[in-house]
């Protein structure tokens, strides 16, 4: 099938794009779709899929897109030579079907690569970053990436089996050295309607350049939503 011209840069600016995120190196699938603006900067991009997967934002990230790296540079990081908070995703000329990367936290190495699903005319682009559907619940922070999460969650599991026998012969199990996210972690739950609570509230929080430079989780920007 012929793809349609590519827009001009104003036009792919005032549009948008249908993005499905998808981590690399786990199955079954964690994903997510989402909908964003062509004049989305790559700075406010990183915050929209931290806070759609369920990231924390606790590490450095990387986009690669048309050959090059873009990312935040903080002071003792990695350093780009552009800036994110300048480039937009409607600087770049994409077609359905066109692919790049996210990569979050160097050392656990998740990766995710992005799929343009729908290139949008202005019309059809809602004002703020939208969760259309996910799958799946983020993993954990700090569980050593795809393979760590594997046995991560496997070790969860057996913990969770055991502790509830345990409990029904009467055992108290509040003491038990285990991470504190095996006692909520559910793998397969995914919930749309918070996501895109705080993607609302990102969007209001777009100008704040605090908050786009800042990490170590968004606790103290969300305390106002209903968990």
């Amino acid at each position: 099938m012929t793809q349609p011209p590519v827009a001009s840069t104003l036009e792919r600016l005032a549009g948008g794009y249908q993005l499905k995120i998808h981590l690399l190196g786990i199955s079954p699938q964690i994903s997510r779709r989402v909908l964003v603006r062509g004049d989305t900067t790559l700075a406010e991009l990183h915050h929209i899929f931290q806070v759609a997967m369920g990231w924390e934002n606790w590490h450095l990230h990387c986009f690669h897109l048309w050959g090059k790296d873009y990312g935040l540079s903080y002071a003792g990081g990695t350093w780009y030579a552009d800036d994110a908070r300048r480039v937009h995703l409607g600087d770049f000329p994409w077609r359905v079907n066109d692919k790049f990367t996210y990569t979050y936290d160097f050392g656990d190495y998740w990766q995710h690569q992005v799929r343009v699903e729908k290139v949008l005319p202005a019309t059809a682009v809602p004002t703020g970053p939208v969760c259309l559907s996910g799958r799946r619940a983020c993993p954990p922070e700090e569980v050593g990436g795809p393979r760590g999460y594997d046995q991560r969650t496997l070790d969860q599991f057996s913990w969770a089996y055991e502790a509830h026998d345990r409990l029904l012969a009467g055992e108290d199990i509040r003491e038990d050295d285990v991470p504190t996210w095996f006692w909520t972690y559910r793998p397969e739950h995914f919930d749309k309607d918070q996501v895109n609570q705080k993607l609302a509230k990102l969007y209001q929080l777009k100008g704040n350049p605090d908050f786009l430079f800042s990490q170590g989780g968004y606790d103290y920007f969300f305390a106002d939503l209903i968990s």
